[in-house]
């Protein structure tokens, strides 16, 4: 900067001692009008009354930079999340080699530098994950490869944050912290994978919200162990306090192992499932008690007589009902209504007439004298019920139809319920 002559007489004479000489963190000493920022972890300087603006940083800080940046890249904690740079790296075919190539189309490195060679050497600068390059020194993948079952190892090494500061603005809310802000205060219990800070894009409103609330991830479980016996409660003591407490601005900070969140939200969704269950079972049990009671209501009315049924015993292999009720319209006449209570294959059987009739006490004579013959057989006994037998069979009977009556109006139920269910999906 010093050494630009167009530039020369705005720039003071003691800014070509920056000609990259200087380490960046001397820089801020001096006590001249500029301002410090940070850019991807690449400190530039910015003067407020010069035109020129620089990166002021070594040959040795730029490797260091973009080390650190690879280090995030291939990191456990980043590949969870960047789809792209997973698929890159489980490709069995090309054993997990990244080409420099497609790393430098990353805004973070490109930033840093757009020469593949540079990249290539502060690989062996990156402590963890440990990487490597290809002979050609043109693609970089991990030593140790990172698999499937890496994707969930991340509740191992994760704290749940609350209550992080928030600012609201027209466009809804932001935090009032930036990641690397969080990171620094989780930073004394180890390194720092990642920081994620949850928001919520409302729909209705078309804004942002910033909701509070984020995740710590470190980079490995001691760090984790070490942060948790610190600031985090053992599970179920609601009267317990963290050892110790961590602060952004005015708010102290609720921290939780991400696996005690996870079992807090298991819990509370098993709750909820219960509590779902139990009114579901309230409803049912109520419309079943509905539905019993509707069903009580439902009985088989039958007004009978007294003398109106022939018990039949012994009947011969083949007989039908037709075949019974052929033998009622010959000996006791055509137009008397009788029903045969009688099911294929029995050996007994009953014929039940809506009437009294001088005639049934004749018929079941002749069917025990044989006179009267179910088809060609004869029966071997035939006899009109009286006294208890006879009230017996009626009770029986009225209770066999009202039963299948309750089954019916069941049915029918069961068909329009699912008439429904159908609309709801059709829906």
């Amino acid at each position: 900067m010093g050494r630009d002559r167009k530039n020369s007489k705005c720039v003071p004479p003691y800014l070509s001692w920056f000609g990259g000489l200087a380490p960046s963190h001397e820089i801020s000493t001096l006590t001249f009008s500029f301002v410090i920022i940070k850019y991807h972890n690449l400190t530039c300087i910015t003067t407020r009354n010069y035109q020129n603006k620089g990166t002021m940083t070594t040959e040795t800080d730029l490797s260091d930079q973009i080390a650190e940046r690879l280090g995030f890249f291939f990191s456990d904690a980043n590949l969870r999340m960047d789809r792209f740079l997973r698929r890159l790296v489980m490709d069995t075919y090309t054993g997990g080699f990244v080409e420099i190539d497609t790393l430098l189309k990353f805004n973070t490195i490109k930033k840093l530098s757009t020469d593949a060679a540079i990249i290539a050497e502060a690989v062996s600068k990156v402590e963890h994950p440990k990487l490597q390059l290809n002979e050609a020194k043109t693609s970089i993948s991990r030593v140790d490869h990172f698999t499937e079952d890496m994707l969930k190892d991340n509740v191992r090494v994760s704290l749940r944050v609350s209550d992080l500061p928030i600012i609201e603005n027209g466009d809804g809310s932001v935090y009032a912290n930036t990641r690397e802000e969080v990171e620094k205060i989780f930073s004394e219990f180890g390194k720092v994978a990642l920081v994620r800070l949850l928001t919520n894009f409302d729909k209705e409103e078309r804004k942002s919200v910033a909701l509070g609330k984020g995740f710590v991830e470190f980079a490995c479980v001691e760090s984790l162990e070490k942060a948790a016996a610190a600031l985090c409660v053992p599970t179920g003591d609601a009267d317990a306090k963290p050892k110790s407490v961590l602060k952004l601005g005015e708010n102290e900070l609720r921290v939780k192992t991400m696996q005690q969140w996870l079992s807090k939200k298991a819990g509370e969704r098993e709750a909820k499932h219960d509590a779902k269950a139990g009114e579901k079972r309230a409803r049912e049990e109520g419309t079943d008690s509905k539905r019993k009671a509707e069903d009580e209501v439902v009985e088989f009315k039958l007004d009978w007589k007294k003398g109106c049924v022939v018990s039949l015993e012994g009947l011969p292999e083949g007989c039908d009902r037709e075949m019974i009720l052929e033998v009622v319209k010959k000996f006791v006449g055509e137009d008397v209504e009788a029903r045969a209570d009688y099911s294929r294959g029995e050996k007994d059987g009953k014929i039940r007439f809506n009437e009294p009739n001088d005639k049934i006490a004749e018929l079941a004579s002749k069917l025990n004298d044989g006179s009267a013959n179910i088809g060609v057989s004869k029966v071997e006994k035939a006899s009109v019920l009286e006294g208890e037998a006879e009230e017996k069979y009626y009770v029986d009977y009225i209770a066999f139809r009202t039963k299948q009556m309750r089954e019916k109006g069941q049915e029918k139920r069961q068909r329009k319920t699912y008439a429904k269910k159908g609309q709801r999906r059709s829906r």
